[in-house]
């Protein structure tokens, strides 16, 4: 159902069944950033998201899931999961990126996992703030991803790739560069994040 997109780049959103929930009570506003995150990998993920209330789903291949994000929100965190099994009451485990055993995660995942990480600007600032994004392998790696931003300037945006443990692109310890920036503007927070587990898989 979905399909790669040449250069691990957005995906198109009608090959892509979308599971939408809102990550927060106040996201529904127009000022509030979008998440889609993709699976084009051959098996199911069940991506997880914070912070948030515990929020996290199953994503088969090709299926997506959008959320949205209020600015202003720092250290947040997507990860997928894999090899989960959950029992009655949204209980269980998984093999990699496991929170506790809950299906909506409300805590990290435990490592190994490959996390997209950002930070986004606004939340009342006087003074427009920037997004920051970047992929991390800090916690280890347990899958192929890549993210990117668009800021609505017309102009795409080169994706962030960890397609393997040594991915140059990735973040590999505290403190290392390797951030990238969603630049802000007025009419904030038109910007959407594509995350994709697997790209050109």
């Amino acid at each position: 159902m979905g399909s790669p997109v040449a250069g691990g780049s957005k995906p198109a959103a009608t090959f892509l069944f979308l599971v939408v929930v809102s990550l927060t009570a106040g996201a529904g506003v127009a000022s509030a950033a979008t998440f889609i995150v993709s699976n084009l990998c051959p098996f199911p993920v069940w991506p997880a998201a914070i912070p948030s209330e515990g929020f996290g789903t199953q994503l088969n291949p090709g299926e997506a899931w959008l959320f949205k994000v209020p600015p202003g929100t720092k250290a947040g965190r997507i990860w997928g999961r894999t090899g989960c099994h959950f029992a009655a009451g949204d209980y269980g485990r998984c093999a990699t990126g496991d929170c506790a055993g809950a299906l909506r995660c409300e805590l990290s995942g435990k490592p190994p996992a490959t996390l997209a990480e950002f930070s986004l600007g606004g939340g009342g600032a006087e003074v427009e703030e920037d997004d920051f994004y970047y992929i991390s392998v800090v916690d280890g790696f347990n899958l192929p991803m890549s993210f990117v931003c668009d800021d609505n300037s017309g102009e795409d945006a080169t994706p962030i790739r960890c397609m393997e443990r040594s991915c140059a692109d990735g973040k590999h310890r505290a403190g290392e560069g390797k951030v990238r920036t969603c630049k802000a503007d007025r009419t904030y927070h038109y910007h959407q994040y594509f995350v994709i587990f697997c790209p050109n898989a």
